[in-house]
């Protein structure tokens, strides 16, 4: 089969991609983005089985990318909670989950 070569550098560059992901190595997808157009112009005609394995490993590597994105956003928001508890400023939800910012609260006194 002539186009396994090319199917299987196709395959490969995803893999590559989703361990990268799944590593925290985002900034490393950008060297692996040339290596992908690569290989997807390169790419001859596909069979249905060609097609269905890349398009599950793409949709592997969607979720993954996903999840990363979630965790960014987190770590993001977190980051800002930090910035504000240390400028006098605290977050907090009441009952109802409404959000409100306060001063942070003095630590409790010790008992001697």
């Amino acid at each position: 089969m002539r186009s396994e070569p090319t199917q299987l550098l196709l395959e490969h560059v995803l893999e590559d991609m989703r361990q990268k992901v799944i590593a925290g190595d985002l900034a490393g997808l950008a060297d692996l983005e040339r290596g992908l157009a690569d290989a997807m112009e390169r790419q001859p005609p596909a069979t249905a089985e060609q097609a269905q394995r890349v398009r599950a490993l793409a949709s592997r590597n969607l979720g993954c990318l996903e999840a990363a994105s979630r965790g960014v956003r987190a770590a993001r928001r977190r980051l800002t909670e930090i910035r504000q508890a240390a400028s006098g400023v605290v977050v907090v939800y009441d009952d109802q989950g409404r959000r409100t910012e306060r001063p942070p609260e003095p630590p409790p006194r010790q008992r001697l």
